[in-house]
């Protein structure tokens, strides 16, 4: 019997596809358009998604990697899919950040997720997948964490942010 495919393996898939690294799954996803309709198509479930955003561990490590500007090349990718027709009720969106030092490279991927949107989609509630790919000496971890926000514009949106400034100020660098 075939594995059943899971949103952990899309997420780890793509983030793989970002770092230039080989995939464990059979799909092949050549867009973020193709990602977010893979989504959209399977069931999400949602459990374990407990923990508030604001207490997620990778996304602190995420900011500090930033922050700390100790990597040789960083680069970023993100997609973001608005209201489209044939998906009024819920919206996701993928972040991910690959930084590489030496021969090592370190990869954050996040889905952002709203299950069910709000007359004002921003102020919606929903889950947040992360996945964290480490690869050092010829050898790759993949951790995967989840949580979830009430409120997208006040919870997440200030991070984002964050990270979308402290990657600007890496160009300047």
């Amino acid at each position: 019997m075939p594995k059943r495919l899971t949103v952990e393996d899309i997420l780890s898939d793509e983030l793989k596809r970002e770092m230039n690294l080989d995939t464990d799954s059979f799909v092949v996803l050549d867009d973020w358009d193709s990602v977010l309709n893979s989504v959209y198509q399977m069931p999400i479930e949602y459990a374990g998604y407990t923990r508030k955003v604001s207490e997620m561990k990778l996304l602190k490590e995420m900011i500090d990697a930033l922050a700390s500007q100790n990597f040789d090349h960083v680069k970023r990718s993100e997609s973001r899919r608005k209201q489209l027709a044939q998906f009024t009720k819920t919206l996701s969106m993928y972040y991910n950040v690959v930084f590489t030092k030496g021969k090592g490279k370190l990869g954050y991927g996040a889905l952002i997720h709203f299950p069910k949107l709000r007359a004002n989609p921003d102020r919606s509630g929903g889950i947040v997948l992360a996945a964290k790919i480490v690869v050092s000496g010829g050898k790759r971890s993949t951790v995967f964490e989840r949580g979830k926000f009430d409120d997208f514009l006040m919870e997440v949106k200030p991070y984002i942010n964050l990270l979308g400034d402290l990657y600007r100020q890496t160009r300047k660098m």
